[in-house]
C-alpha cells in the first residue's frame, strides 16, 4: 500500500478546504471532482444554529460521532425539529430547508452526495426566521 501525499491529491480530482467559522466550529473538508465531498465538523461552545438553506439536487446525510445535534426542516410551511445523538444519523433532501445545531463537544460527519457537479446551496430565510424564536434550553423533543 502507497499513501497518498497531500500534495499528490489533485492528480486524483481531490482538494481539501478547511475552515474556522465564525462561530469558532472547525470544518475539515475532502472534495471530489465532482463536487461530492466530506465534512467533519467539530463544534465550539457556540456553534448553536448553522445557516438554514436547501439544495436543489444535492442530499446530505448527517452522522453523529460524539454529542447531540438538533436537525431542523420545513416541511409544508411548518418546521419539525429532531434530535440525534451519538451513532444516529439523517438525511437532508432536495428542496427541503433545514438546518443544523451543534451541542458544545460535538463531532458530526457530513456526506454530500447526489448531482454535485454545480453551485447548490440557497438560503432559506423563512426557516432563519423560524429558529431565531426557538429556546433550546425550553425545547421539549
Amino acid at each position: 500500500m502507497k499513501e497518498i501525499s497531500d500534495f499528490e491529491l489533485n492528480k486524483y480530482g481531490i482538494h481539501t478546504k478547511h475552515h474556522i467559522m465564525d462561530n469558532g466550529e472547525l470544518r475539515f473538508r475532502l472534495i471530489g471532482a465532482d463536487g461530492s465531498a466530506y465534512v467533519r465538523t467539530e463544534s465550539s461552545l457556540d456553534s448553536g444554529w448553522q445557516n438554514s438553506h436547501y439544495h436543489k439536487t444535492i442530499k446530505e446525510l448527517y452522522l453523529v460521532q460524539k454529542g447531540w445535534i438538533l436537525f431542523a426542516e420545513l416541511l409544508d410551511d411548518k418546521m419539525v425539529i429532531k434530535k440525534y445523538i451519538s451513532d444516529e444519523y439523517c438525511i437532508s433532501q432536495p428542496r427541503i430547508p433545514h438546518n443544523v445545531y451543534m451541542a458544545p463537544n460535538t463531532i458530526l460527519h457530513t456526506i454530500k452526495y447526489g448531482d454535485c457537479t454545480k453551485p447548490d446551496w440557497e438560503k432559506s430565510k423563512k426557516l432563519d426566521e423560524l429558529l431565531k424564536k426557538i429556546d433550546i434550553a425550553n425545547l421539549e423533543l
